[in-house]
């Protein structure tokens, strides 16, 4: 990996380890360095993000960990893979979603870039492994100058017998600042309803390649 982007993944390595659990923050260490060095050879997208749940009717705290890879292909299909991790008020069994995505960019409308996707996935936890679908549509466009708003909307749900235990429809809406032409920080606000209703906002560090 050049100098160059050694330093473009410290702000997101500074970030993970100001958070609690080692187990969380060494993994998404390595999975970060790993999706960074992938990109060496690859154009694309990797975004690193927290996610602090329960911001609304007096939810029991939780936090969320994901990192995402994305790209386009000759601006007509898109593909990507991403890691959620998860463990409710530092207690209890950590929980992981492995997903792979692939889709298509939408025509734009009133200036929002979309796309629509499908996804594949397995639930990694002690004692409720079970594989998912989802399905989603995501839109952004430029505000003023750096500042960029972004909306989407995700279905995931359980196959057989686990269709009864994991459905999940989410809303987001959130804002983006450009710190370069490659890098941005972003704030999203998920709504989330289903088998488990919950509320989260996001703070993410995206790098383009």
């Amino acid at each position: 990996m050049s100098a160059v982007r050694a330093r473009h993944s410290v702000p997101f390595v500074m970030i993970v380890s100001t958070i609690k659990g080692n187990y969380m923050k060494y993994t998404l260490i390595a999975l970060a360095g790993a999706s960074l060095m992938s990109t060496a050879a690859n154009a694309g997208t990797v975004l690193g993000e927290v996610r602090l749940g329960g911001v609304a009717n007096g939810q029991a705290s939780s936090t969320e960990y994901k990192v995402e890879y994305s790209d386009t292909v000759a601006g007509l299909v898109t593909y990507g893979a991403e890691l959620q991790t998860k463990q409710a008020d530092n207690a209890g069994a950590l929980g992981s979603k492995i997903s792979v995505k692939a889709g298509s960019v939408l025509p734009t409308l009133i200036g929002f870039k979309s796309s629509a996707y499908g996804e594949f996935g397995q639930n990694l936890k002690q004692g409720n492994n079970y594989e998912f679908w989802g399905a989603g549509v995501k839109a952004a466009r430029d505000l003023y100058g750096p500042v960029s708003v972004n909306v989407g909307y995700r279905h995931r749900e359980g196959f057989g017998s686990a269709a009864s235990t994991f459905v999940e429809n989410r809303l987001n809406a959130g804002l983006g600042y450009a710190l370069t032409d490659s890098t941005s920080v972003g704030a999203t606000y998920y709504r989330t309803d289903g088998t488990v209703r919950d509320d989260q906002v996001g703070i993410s560090v995206t790098k383009k390649f």
